[in-house]
């Protein structure tokens, strides 16, 4: 399957976040501890940003072939923009690590670490993207 429209991907991203937010709310938090929670909606969303990146597609974008492994988008700039919003939650949430006291600060510090590792996916995916649009 592939989504090509942005109508679709507003649809995913927007759809899979609720989905993500109600388990999370209704099953997950009443069968784990704080911990154990922070830990699998952080994996959850690393996930839907993996199969999201997999089916989606841009205009020109090959359409049957999967995805090399490091592409996130289809263009260098949408990448950057996206990664640039991911250091800046990543910040966010590091700088909420460090002024929590030590016993509330795991779950900013989960944020921040899986903010940083998703800026540093889409960040490289622009980089060798925008290499590639240059001439040898």
């Amino acid at each position: 399957m592939r989504i090509t429209s942005v109508t679709g991907k507003i649809a995913y991203v927007v759809g899979v976040f609720a989905f993500i937010l109600l388990v999370n709310g209704f099953i997950i938090a009443n069968l784990v501890n704080a911990t154990l929670d922070v830990l699998i909606v952080a994996a959850l969303n690393v996930a839907y940003v993996i199969v999201g990146v997999r089916c989606f597609r841009g205009a020109g974008e090959n359409r049957t072939d999967p995805r090399p492994w490091w592409r996130a988008t289809a263009r260098p700039a949408a990448g950057f923009w996206i990664g640039a919003a991911l250091v800046i939650l990543a910040f966010i949430s590091g700088v909420g690590a460090l002024a929590s006291r030590p016993e509330g600060a795991f779950i900013p510090a989960v944020s921040c670490l899986t903010y940083a590792v998703l800026a540093a996916f889409y960040l490289n995916s622009s980089v060798r993207l925008h290499g590639m649009d240059r001439p040898a």
